[in-house]
């Protein structure tokens, strides 16, 4: 059976005590109904994992680490998707299907044609939650990162590594056909009406390699998730 995992603040970690925050006892104790004796994975971010027996359970929960290991679910190759804010739920979708599939940070992306406000805290909140639960329902040893909001400008300032920005007006360089920095990945997605043409001059005379994602034209939810998988496969993520 699969063990419950849970990502917990550093100092969470004492000697060879685990002492879960209030949210993940209740949890625990209410939602999953776990007992004294019972083992559950704690992880810290740090790339160690830890099987933790649980020993004392009610309102706060703490166990002993009875194993540590390193967590082999991390990819090697850094992606960070910087992705042209979204309506509703594609957001949503992006930041939860990103992290399983292997997305090592997200940032979201001011654009021309993007929904027009900030996220506010709550939906910050919102995004750090549903960033946590992923990456403890896949698997991960760290947790994605999910930056503010930031121009299209502040982004590219802010990427490193090989610069992707899938376009559905070029024709010419595909993804296949970009070299990947071993340093990481940046892959700039755009939103539903797509970037500008200033928008893609301004990404290429900054660096960025424009590509074409084949002949049909994906929503920015599927293109976030599907280039970002084919990025992580071109790595050897995907056996």
């Amino acid at each position: 059976m699969t063990r419950h995992r849970f990502f917990v603040p550093a100092d969470s970690l004492q000697g060879d005590t685990v002492r879960f925050p209030s949210e993940q006892s209740h949890q625990i104790r209410q939602v999953l109904r776990l007992r004294p004796g019972d083992t559950v994975t704690a992880v810290a971010g740090s790339g160690t994992e830890y099987v933790v027996t649980l020993e004392h359970v009610g309102r706060d929960v703490s166990g002993r680490i009875a194993e540590r290991r390193r967590n082999q679910a991390e990819p090697r190759l850094r992606v960070t998707l910087y992705q042209a804010l979204l309506k509703g739920s594609r957001m949503d979708l992006v930041l939860q299907k990103g992290t399983e599939i292997g997305v090592t940070g997200f940032v979201p992306v001011l654009t021309a044609r993007a929904v027009p406000a900030e996220p506010s805290a709550a939906k910050q909140r919102r995004y750090e939650t549903i960033v946590r639960e992923a990456a403890e329902q896949s698997g991960r040893g760290r947790l994605p990162e999910v930056r503010e909001a930031v121009s299209l400008g502040d982004a590219l300032t802010m990427a490193q590594g090989t610069i992707i920005f899938p376009w559905e007006g070029e024709y010419t360089r595909h993804l296949r056909d970009v070299p990947l920095d071993e340093s990481g990945v940046s892959l700039f997605i755009g939103p539903e009406g797509g970037w500008t043409e200033e928008e893609v001059r301004q990404a290429a005379g900054a660096g960025a390699l424009v590509v074409t994602l084949g002949p049909r034209i994906l929503r920015a939810e599927t293109a976030a998730i599907v280039t970002s998988a084919l990025v992580l496969a071109r790595a050897g993520e995907f056996a």
